[in-house]
């Protein structure tokens, strides 16, 4: 009898890290929106390192596809309403497209490979931007360095915070909270 309640509660404490998790990383993207105004890209001027982007690949990785969606669905949206900011409505589908690559990612347990989803985000972004004429290419050279430079310190940053938390939000080495 014992035993069973212990499974219980520990399927049950599984299940509330998971959402408690979830939610501070949904809540950690619009709060990640203000800091990020205040980094400046060191290649381009009047650029930012949107370093938040990184936080549904995280998301992703760390809890699943369906989690990395949610955040870059809801986390993005969040954002975008409380900004008030063009550029986040227009990433709310890069963002859940990165976050769901970085879940699957997460499941081979690749941590490159979740890094790497970051171009997706930055690829589908600058085509959206692009589209709805909130982007001028005036110098493709100057975006592109932009580009490599914030991919760059995205992808460090991402296998940084994956190593650094693995052991914290996963149970053992193959399992999930």
């Amino acid at each position: 009898m014992y035993k069973a309640d212990a499974i219980y509660y520990n399927l049950r404490m599984v299940n509330n890290r998971s959402y408690v998790g979830l939610v501070l990383f949904t809540l950690a993207y619009p709060a990640a929106h203000y800091l990020v105004g205040y980094i400046p890209n060191p290649f381009v001027p009047d650029a930012n390192l949107a370093i938040n982007m990184i936080i549904p690949i995280l998301a992703g990785y760390f809890y699943g596809p369906v989690s990395g969606a949610f955040v870059g669905l809801f986390g993005t949206g969040i954002s975008a309403i409380l900004a008030a900011d063009i550029y986040d409505a227009l990433a709310i589908l890069p963002h859940t497209l990165m976050g769901i690559v970085a879940g699957y990612a997460g499941n081979l347990r690749t941590q490159f490979g979740a890094a790497l989803s970051i171009f997706i985000g930055h690829t589908f972004n600058i085509l959206f931007f692009w589209r709805f004429n909130f982007l001028t290419i005036e110098n493709p050279f100057i975006l592109v360095l932009g580009l490599v430079t914030e991919s760059t310190v995205d992808v460090v940053a991402i296998i940084l915070f994956i190593v650094l938390f693995h052991k914290r939000l996963y149970l053992d080495d193959d399992r999930r909270w």
